[in-house]
């Protein structure tokens, strides 16, 4: 099993590690927390963060290739990521990643810190580091590319993602405004 990404908070000074574990119907009152956040709300334009909405989502009732993680640091939740194969999604064809992937190799993954605490820390680009080596690359070997299509006015994010070791790969543009496609190669994230 390879190291575990630590997050070198600034206040402190101590590493942390970050695991994961698959989102579950106890975690679905954090969920809806964490989702009626005003500093997550603002980015998740037009999407319905209601309790009737979040348990639909995200709750065991729910199907579909969508992978729904809990981020925890030294145990405790911190925040949430999801994983999916972009050629499964229809959505990820708004963003026009088909011009600059091939789909069927691409883990498409959206993620966020919920812990308002936890932010501006460094755990975003470690939680996303992680997930994608913990969870994308390692369970679907299939997989050569992880992206994430953040809007390009969420500066935080793409940054958060830069920081993990994704590349810019091109700015698309989506119904609700311009993205920024953040991509990282199995190879050279793994290297």
């Amino acid at each position: 099993m390879p190291p575990d990404f630590l997050v070198h908070e600034v206040r402190r000074g101590t590493p942390r590690r970050i695991t994961f574990r698959p989102l579950r119907d106890d975690d679905l009152p954090l969920m809806h927390r964490w989702l009626n956040d005003p500093d997550v709300v603002q980015w998740w334009e037009g999407v319905d963060v209601s309790w009737p909405a979040v348990v639909g989502r995200y709750g065991s009732g729910r199907s579909g290739p969508i992978e729904h993680w809990v981020a925890l640091l030294e145990g405790d939740p911190c925040g949430w990521a999801q994983c999916y194969c972009a050629a499964d999604v229809a959505e990820e064809e708004a963003y026009h990643w088909h011009v600059h992937l091939e789909l069927r190799k691409t883990g498409g993954i959206d993620y966020l810190v919920g812990e308002p605490a936890r932010r501006n820390r460094g755990t975003g680009s470690a939680m996303i580091r992680a997930f994608v080596r913990d969870v994308v690359f390692a369970r679907h070997p299939e997989l050569a590319f992880a992206a994430a299509g953040p809007f390009e006015a969420n500066l935080a994010s793409w940054r958060a993602l830069e920081n993990a070791g994704f590349r810019r790969r091109a700015v698309v543009d989506d119904e609700d405004g311009s993205c920024v496609l953040m991509v990282a190669s199995r190879d050279e994230f793994q290297g």
